[in-house]
């Protein structure tokens, strides 16, 4: 039985700019989705299933995943508009329409518990651990899926807001609800977004957050599909409408299902904007020195 991680990198970074899965952070142009391959492969990890689009296809195909395929199995999939049918779509819209789509796209390439990434976070490997020894224990778990979560001072941007999906969670650990908070930052040196009406909301630092660090049984795909189609048929000609991982996961998690939480000491790191790139490239030298990575990864 192949253990699958799906990487979704059919985005584009809309603040940062261009493709942020192909930006080096590391001494040989590695690129931070060349060290979630890396730690996911050192983990156990056997199979990984990119999310693309096909209009950067051969670009990351030669500057990114064709470095992995002598050292893993690496399957494509492809997330673009043209894959909702016509009728059922705007012919005006160019936006992706979110990440459920996207995990749906490995359906036919899954048959055991699998996880899921984001291409431009840096998970660490103690968050790939967590994430495949759960799941190879979620065969025989008593709930539903989990959600590898990290604490709000650990995934903080050095250089201004982010979106952060705050996690509510009951006292048995299991998750009741993701709400995206926009434009999280420290203010003087406490973490706040700003809402509604544009008034300062204070967080705690020691919130849960979900990163998109997820792990499935296969016969997710069965509800995700129903619940994407319905999406469609209600938001298909929606020019920006989208259907994310925590929407579907809230909306199940209302109707029963439990979905466990595990915490993760690691700290992320991601190119939200290009200041981030000094402080990134830093960690990731120091990670280097102290022999937590290679000098070359692949």
């Amino acid at each position: 039985m192949a253990m699958t991680l799906i990487v979704l990198a059919a985005t584009m970074g809309n603040k940062y700019g261009g493709l942020k899965q192909l930006e080096g952070i590391g001494p040989n142009g590695e690129t931070i989705l060349d060290f979630s391959v890396y730690d996911a492969v050192r983990v156990g990890f056997d199979k990984i299933v990119f999310v693309i689009s096909r209009h950067f296809e051969q670009e990351f195909k030669k500057l990114v995943s064709g470095k992995y395929e002598h050292v893993v199995d690496v399957e494509y999939v492809y997330q673009d508009v043209e894959t909702i049918p016509e009728e059922k779509r705007n012919p005006k819209r160019t936006a992706l329409y979110g990440s459920v789509r996207a995990v749906l796209m490995g359906e036919e390439l899954i048959d055991a518990p699998f996880g899921v990434i984001n291409a431009v976070n840096f998970y660490q490997r103690e968050s790939f651990e967590l994430l495949y020894n759960n799941l190879v224990a979620l065969k025989d778990a008593g709930y539903h899926s989990f959600n590898v979560c990290y604490r709000l001072k650990n995934v903080l941007a050095e250089s201004g807001g982010v979106t952060r999906g705050i996690c509510e969670v009951d006292e048995n650990g299991y998750l009741i609800s993701v709400t995206d908070r926009t434009g999280v930052e420290r203010i003087s040196g406490n973490p706040m977004y700003p809402n509604e009406v544009h008034k300062w909301v204070a967080l705690d630092d020691n919130s849960l957050v979900s990163m998109n660090m997820w792990g499935f049984r296969p016969d997710i795909f069965n509800e995700m599909q129903a619940a994407f189609d319905k999406f469609i048929d209600e938001n298909g000609m929606d020019l920006k409408a989208h259907y994310s991982i925590p929407a579907f996961m809230n909306k199940r998690i209302r109707e029963g299902v439990r979905v466990k939480v595990i915490e993760t000491p690691a700290r992320w790191m991601g190119l939200v904007s290009h200041d981030d790139k000094i402080q990134v490239v830093l960690r990731i030298n120091d990670m280097i020195r102290k022999g937590i990575y290679p000098s070359k990864l692949f």
